[in-house]
């Protein structure tokens, strides 16, 4: 190593051993929004960067330099251009950091060939819970600043893309490697670039819209890496349990179960328990607005999946929920060929996890299971009103686990509805006003009816057209609502497919709403929007 970048490299390690910003302490707790990519690059979600294909910037006329090395100190990426020879004056060789940056290429493997990276553009971040901090080298050593980089990508068939299309536009560097699988690699030969997400909203209202959980998380005080000695192994384990949550990926998979742009809250469990001097996660935070959703937990194998779900967690979620679709067995710790245990958290203690790196999240639950029943032959009811027993919970082909709650009131009802088919997920009716508007004419409203013998349907007119004799039903107040469905779909986009339907019994004259229609008997009456996919829109269409 040259003495030049010896020193330069020993002082800047210096300075974030002694105050960067890390994972070892917990972090305070945060509201934002959930995501479904890690990366938020689409296309480029699986590429790991090696540090020794990078090719510095353009050199002055003259020079080479025969040693060129990437490298990641902390959250920084540097370059080194040294051993250099030729040029007026001598060149001694060059240290590149930030903005000195642009021109940098790499190259990274990708679907069998590889792509090519440039840095075009580099700038100060600005993160999504702070006010701006300038990128003075004060800033930067403690990590109260940051670098990020807008980049563009050519694959072999030299189509040039910006790595980031949606969000900001720009990425962080950030150490180590991932899997397919979304479990963080300790890999420091290798690093990647995580865009971050864009504020479409104002200063004191923020709507932050693509991006990926990488650049969140890291946003949000859980870097994957350490201001402390010895703090890293830590720093990444917290890192890689707050990307699972910010995905709910459930089972550990590389798979999200939400939908972009869910609003959370979330704490480690020393905040957890302050709110709870019983030991175990209160049921809602936020004056009762944000419901328990999982607590996330590390365990001694290293796999990063949910300890537990909450209560309201298991009542709202489709059956899509990847691993979940399989016959969960009772049991602490969780099973891991299941995911996680059917007692939820409610009944979690966490000060029996005090020993254990541990995220307890909570959630608005913008989406909701919609779940079909059928009464005998003669009736048929698709709602979102439905509750969950935790100690059968096996999947989409069999939804025996679901119960309708057709009152709202939280306990399931004494009828003899029996379920038939989980349709997917909608979007729910107390859908926070900032998505609502935000997505302006994109999604409807799914109205509850019901007649005079109170037969029900769902459909897309406030007046239940164009079933007579049925008129709009509320419970607790929520005008008649039962969802949200996308009333378009971008052909272009993938996911929320599934058109939802109303369909008409021509004899018995009773109306059933379904994806497809519940028998051969029934006949077409009208489209009335599409479904959302689990993993899918909508902070990412907006």
């Amino acid at each position: 190593m040259s003495a030049i970048m010896k020193v330069w490299k020993q002082g800047l390690l210096g300075a974030v051993l002694l105050g960067g910003s890390g994972a070892v302490a917990e972090p305070p707790p945060t509201n934002s929004a959930q995501g479904t990519q890690l990366h938020g690059s689409e296309r480029f979600e699986s590429i790991n960067i090696p540090h020794a294909s990078v090719e510095g910037p353009p050199l002055p006329t003259g020079v080479t330099c025969a040693t060129v090395k990437s490298g990641m100190v902390g959250g920084r990426i540097v370059v080194w251009q040294l051993t250099c020879t030729g040029g007026t004056p001598p060149f001694p060789g060059v240290l590149l950091d930030g903005p000195s940056l642009v021109g940098t290429t790499f190259r990274a493997p990708f679907e069998g060939r590889s792509v090519r990276l440039v840095i075009q553009e580099a700038r100060c971040h600005v993160g999504i819970t702070s006010s701006p901090v300038a990128c003075t080298s004060e800033n930067l050593n403690s990590g109260a600043a940051r670098w990020e980089f807008r980049v563009s990508a050519t694959t072999d068939d030299k189509t040039t893309v910006p790595l980031c299309p949606s969000g900001s536009g720009f990425a962080f560097a950030v150490p180590h490697a991932w899997s397919a699988g979304g479990a963080l690699l300790k890999n420091p030969d290798y690093f990647t670039f995580a865009c971050a997400p864009s504020n479409q909203g104002t200063t004191t209202n923020p709507f932050f819209v693509g991006g990926g959980v990488i650049a969140k998380c890291i946003d949000w005080g859980y870097a994957p890496w350490s201001g402390a000695v010895n703090g890293d192994d830590v720093a990444l384990e917290s890192h890689e349990l707050c990307t699972r949550m910010a995905r709910a990926d459930y089972c550990g998979e590389g798979r999200s179960n939400t939908l972009d742009g869910t609003p959370l809250s979330f704490m480690g469990p020393q905040a957890a328990l302050a709110l709870s001097p019983g030991g175990y996660p209160v049921a809602t935070v936020e004056h009762g607005q944000y419901a328990l959703e999982a607590v996330w937990r590390r365990d001694s194998c290293g796999t990063v999946r949910p300890l537990c779900l909450g209560k309201k967690r298991w009542d709202s979620l489709s059956l899509e929920a990847t691993c979940l679709n399989r016959a969960l067995e009772a049991g602490i710790p969780p099973v891991i060929a299941t995911g996680p245990s059917v007692r939820p958290c409610e009944d979690m203690k966490l000060t029996n996890y005090a020993d254990d790196t541990l995220i307890v999240s909570y959630s608005l639950f913008i989406d909701r299971a919609l779940v079909m029943f059928k009464k005998a032959d003669t009736e048929f009811v698709t709602t979102t009103s439905v509750v969950a027993d935790l100690q059968e919970h096996p999947g989409i082909v069999d939804v025996a686990s679901f119960r309708a709650d057709l009152n709202g009131d939280g306990l399931a009802d004494t009828s003899s509805l029996v379920p038939l088919r989980a349709e997917g997920p909608i979007l729910s009716a107390k859908l926070p006003s900032a998505i609502k508007k935000r997505m302006g004419s994109f999604i409807k409203p799914l109205y509850r009816c019901v007649d005079h013998v109170g037969r029900r349907l769902l459909t897309d007119s406030n007046t239940c057209a164009p079933a007579t004799g049925y008129f709009l039903h509320a419970v607790n107040a929520d005008q008649g609502i039962e969802g949200y469905v996308y009333s378009a779909v971008d052909a272009d986009s993938t996911g929320q497919r599934r058109p939802l339907k109303l369909w008409r019994h021509p004899t018995l004259g009773f109306y059933a709403t379904s994806t497809q229609p519940p028998s051969s008997a029934f006949v077409f009456v009208k489209d009335l929007g599409h479904l959302p996919a689990v993993g899918q829109l909508p902070g990412r269409d907006l």
